[in-house]
């Protein structure tokens, strides 16, 4: 399977047991492709963000499988998957997460001390990836000195702190305005162009529907057939 940087086959998952037991996710299959820039989109509570949990491994299926560059990740101890997590993937969220007593620079060199680097090294590569964000003359602000699109871009630069092959993110643009909102769509198209990465983002957002390579609809834990195509004479 060229190309293929994530496969989830038969994805079951249910919360709880018993008569309490919710299924969030049914029978799913997905493949994340390098070089692609992918959008989970449905209703609240139609499973978007618990597939993005299971595809980037930060929850173990009920059933199914979940192979990452071709490896199968159900047979992993927990600290085996935290290894492969940190290895291959980046995650963004809507909230940002920066930590706000650190400055830009210093919220990046968290998640390199993570990767095993430090010093000076982090230092210079936090500046580096803060300049592939756009953010070169920020590197010494504070998080609340910066407008909700600086702040999601220093979050999408700790992200890439490990170079992953796979960059996921939870609503990154619910709470930015709309010219925000396509700097940071723009920037994750950007980051999937290179063919070396794929780009899973889970959206409400219809704005940023226009900028995506593929769309995978979620509708009660299930994913929803795109209708055909009409052949026009």
């Amino acid at each position: 399977m060229s190309g293929v940087l994530v496969s989830a086959t038969g994805i079951t998952h249910t919360f709880g047991k018993g008569p309490a037991a919710f299924t969030a996710l049914h029978d799913v299959a997905l493949t994340v492709r390098a070089g692609e820039l992918l959008l989970l989109m449905g209703p609240s509570g139609s499973g978007k963000t618990t597939l993005l949990h299971v595809l980037g491994c930060l929850l173990r299926p009920t059933q199914g499988q979940v192979q990452v560059l071709g490896q199968d990740t159900a047979g992993l101890r927990d600290a085996a998957l935290g290894r492969l997590r940190l290895k291959h993937f980046g995650f963004v969220f809507q909230a940002h997460n920066l930590f706000p007593m650190l400055t830009a620079a210093e919220n990046v060199m968290v998640a390199l001390d993570l990767a095993g680097q430090r010093g000076a090294a982090a230092r210079r590569r936090a500046e580096d990836l803060l300049g592939v964000v756009g953010l070169s003359t920020h590197c010494n602000a504070y998080p609340a000195t910066l407008s909700g699109g600086q702040r999601q871009r220093v979050a999408i630069a700790r992200a890439l702190a490990a170079d992953p092959v796979v960059l996921m993110a939870d609503e990154p643009t619910a709470a930015l305005d709309s010219d925000n909102g396509h700097r940071v769509m723009d920037l994750f198209r950007a980051l999937a162009a290179d063919q070396r990465r794929g780009v899973v983002i889970v959206t409400h957002d219809p704005r940023i529907v226009p900028l995506a390579g593929r769309i995978v609809r979620l509708d009660d834990g299930r994913v929803v057939p795109e209708p055909a195509r009409m052949e026009t004479a």
